[in-house]
């Protein structure tokens, strides 16, 4: 059978996965958005919110992140005009006018203009929030060297602390802030050495004139925990959950998990066989709350620690009585005693014994000693020890030891208020922190399904530009999966980009008409979407 090189004259269409992630860009307002921040150039093809759309649509769609210079391959079926401009054809969908648009970008405030996009979206889909998870990251950029062309731009450095391993790669760093929801709401990328406080208040500062921060709780890992962030925190009305670091407020961890060890811990209701502990101390002259939590695992782990580590350094500390002997008893008892005061917080009891050896001298001189003869010898003294191990005396020091303690601002109560600014439980403080996973989760969506770190991007501007790009598609992504999750569609656009690309989404520009080419249940899928998402399915390539 010969193949038939025919085709469809009017067929145009692409990935359906990829029509979804535009048609969401398009309705839901973002283009429009992004594109009234700049007057009308007519001159340019491609205008700055419909090369974000084309950017996202590869990126949300796909399971991955196109080059700059292969984005058409997405399109090359498409009828780029109406998605994107009637002056757009597939050659301007090219690198270059890609990279003209990011730096369009790069010169208007990108942090407004991300929460200017999450408000949107927020609006639209009723996402409200009054909490925010507060942290940085940072990410390797594959690349020689980098030189700052605009003057504000974020040039990439060596940090010595990579997340991905590589110090030897340059390293961008960008602090993100998600609501309650998981949704980004704030992205700003900094130098790879910019210090953790500098960010942490930069990002205070933004939420302070974007929300209402008396209505608002801020909820962070331990390096938003100094006197300086929780003094400007509190001083702007925001109630905030942060891990407590070693050195904050004088050894205020400290005191708390003394506390703990002489207290006693309730169980908690966040999960089975976790505790938890709930108190106040001044801090700098201010009464801050504690809570201190511990679980399973910590206990488990912690006693498992103690049987190796403290092996180890029994052994060290009594194995050298194995090869050596004393003058007199006296002397083996200070050294043993002497030892024994350093044998402390230990899960090995040390059981020893002084016994009296005999050690040869020899004959007294040189060659064959006289027949009969016998060799000198001396009493000298030798410590045997033997360790045994303490198994409930380990699960008491890990008791102690594995303690995790948080500081907060917010009131104490026996019930939650309706906003736990106003008034929280230990138990939800903890839930509070927990959640800390959301800006986690969408860090790894960035750089692993987003592809952050390749940004083979010459010019650190269009880098921040791209991440800015990035991190609105990681915006996209949560919020569409979190709409089909509140609707019972049990999917993520991950999910959807592996699922759907037998899926294709064809437009017929002479009849007018948009329809489907391939499975049924495929279909039914895509249009519980469409409903779900409150899209117009009439019109979702143009």
């Amino acid at each position: 059978m010969a193949l038939d090189r025919s085709k469809d004259a009017h067929y145009e269409g692409l990935n359906a996965s990829i029509a979804l992630a535009q048609a969401f860009f398009e309705q839901t307002g973002l283009r429009e958005l992004i594109d009234s921040k700049f007057s009308t150039d007519v001159r340019q093809k491609l205008s700055p919110g419909n090369a974000v759309k084309a950017l996202i649509g590869d990126m949300v769609g796909t399971k991955g992140r196109s080059a700059l210079f292969n984005i058409a391959d997405r399109y090359m079926s498409a009828p780029v005009d109406l998605m994107f401009g009637p002056k757009v054809d597939i050659p301007a969908l090219g690198g270059r006018a890609f990279s003209r648009d990011l730096d369009l970008l790069f010169e208007i405030d990108l942090p407004s203009l991300t929460y200017e996009c999450y408000s949107l979206l927020a609006e639209r889909y009723r996402l409200s929030s009054k909490v925010f998870n507060v942290d940085g990251t940072n990410f390797g950029i594959t690349a020689l060297g980098k030189n700052p062309d605009p003057p504000d731009a974020a040039v990439p450095e060596r940090c010595g602390h990579a997340k991905d391993g590589h110090n030897e790669r340059l390293v961008h760093s960008l602090l993100s802030v998600t609501d309650e929801n998981g949704a980004v709401c704030y992205e700003r990328p900094y130098d790879g050495a910019t210090a953790d406080s500098v960010m942490d208040r930069d990002a205070i500062e933004f939420l302070s004139a974007k929300v209402d921060p008396k209505e608002s709780t801020l909820i962070a890992d331990c390096k938003i925990a100094t006197g300086p962030l929780v003094d400007l925190m509190q001083s702007k009305g925001f109630g905030f959950v942060a891990k407590c670091p070693n050195n904050f407020g004088r050894k205020a961890r400290a005191r708390i998990v003394e506390s703990v060890r002489t207290g006693t811990m309730d169980p908690s209701v966040v999960r089975k066989g976790w505790e938890i502990y709930d108190t106040d101390a001044e801090v700098d002259g201010k009464m801050l709350r504690f809570v201190a939590f511990r679980t399973t695992d910590d206990i488990n782990e912690g006693i498992e620690y103690l049987r190796e580590q403290g092996l180890k350094e029994a052994q060290a500390r009594f194995g050298r009585f194995e090869s050596r002997t004393f003058n007199c008893d006296i002397d083996a008892r200070r050294a043993m005693e002497e030892a024994l005061s350093n044998h402390t917080d230990s899960a090995y009891d040390v059981k020893w014994s002084i016994d009296e050896v005999e050690v040869s001298l020899g004959y007294g001189h040189r060659g064959r000693p006289p027949k009969g003869s016998r060799p000198m010898t001396k009493t000298e003294y030798k410590v045997s020890v033997e360790l045994a191990f303490d198994g409930e005396r380990a699960k008491a020091l890990s008791q102690d030891r594995g303690a995790r303690v948080l500081v907060t601002n917010l009131p104490r109560a026996s019930k939650d208020a309706e906003n736990i600014r106003f008034g929280a439980t230990a138990d939800t403080v903890l839930r509070a922190y927990l959640d800390q996973y959301r800006v986690e989760h969408a860090f790894r969506l960035a750089k692993d399904g987003m592809k952050m770190s390749r940004a083979y991007i010459h010019r650190p501007s269009r880098e921040n530009a791209m991440m800015f790009v990035i991190s609105l598609g990681t915006m996209v992504s949560d919020v569409i999966g979190h709409v089909l999750k509140a609707k019972s569609i049990d999917t993520t656009t991950d999910g959807i980009a592996g699922r759907w690309f037998t899926l294709m989404f064809k437009y017929d520009r002479k009849r007018d008409a948009e329809y489907f080419d391939g499975p049924d249940v495929l279909i039914d899928e895509f249009l519980n979407a469409v409903q779900a998402l409150g899209l117009d399915p009439d019109h979702l390539i143009h």
